[in-house]
């Protein structure tokens, strides 16, 4: 099992949330996403009371979660003392790329996203495992992988695979990442909501229990 799970079962565990606005909770029923739900799951599954940080902001981009990280004494702090963080970043990058691949039909604009998206995402993660160097307690790190919201257009199948080839570079002893992508597939109808961008409360049901799945397995 993890190492987290070894904490004593009636110590608080930390848990902060970051990224965008699938971890602010944005399509689920009073915002109760998938940070809340996966907080239920660990207060559920281990036992414990969990003191619980939710950072994620509508509309960012990997380049403003980073300059947060850098920046903001509230993430290095929340971040600094969490037995368990998630993350879910990257949406927004291809958003913003495919809106200009609308207008432009040039699929430039969506390659120089995944480039940019590699550099940021590089240096979140280095960011976060250099924050949590300085503490001997056993971290958990999870990385939520994109679902593809368009999944008839091929470019938007090859550009959220690529994103997540990226995210899973990030693996090692603290950190895995949560395979939404195959929990969503052929799912879209039932698990988005009616913005077709954003996770149903169903489909951050699916997040939560996606990375749930992780935390039982050795």
């Amino acid at each position: 099992m993890s190492k987290v799970m070894m904490i004593h079962p009636l110590s608080p565990l930390r848990y902060t949330a970051i990224g965008d606005s699938i971890t602010a909770g944005i399509g689920a029923w009073f915002n109760y996403g998938y940070a809340y739900q996966y907080r239920d799951f660990i207060e559920k599954d281990w036992k414990t009371r969990v003191i619980f940080r939710n950072l994620g902001k509508t509309g960012w981009t990997s380049q403003q979660l980073l300059h947060r990280l850098r920046n903001d004494a509230t993430f290095f702090k929340a971040i600094q003392t969490a037995d368990i963080i998630t993350c879910s970043i990257g949406g927004n990058d291809l958003l913003q790329a495919g809106r200009v691949y609308d207008k432009t039909k040039n699929k430039k604009a969506v390659e120089m996203a995944l480039q940019n998206f590699r550099h940021n995402f590089l240096f979140i993660d280095q960011s976060i495992k250099n924050i949590k160097k300085s503490s001997t307690a056993p971290y958990m790190l999870r990385y939520i992988e994109l679902y593809n919201p368009l999944p008839e257009f091929p470019l938007a199948r090859q550009s959220v695979k690529k994103l997540n080839q990226i995210l899973h570079k990030a693996a090692d002893s603290h950190t895995k990442i949560a395979p939404v992508y195959a929990a969503f597939l052929h799912q879209e109808s039932t698990l988005l909501f009616i913005d077709g961008k954003h996770p149903n409360y169903k489909g951050h049901r699916v997040i939560a229990e996606t990375i749930r799945s992780l935390d039982a397995k050795p």
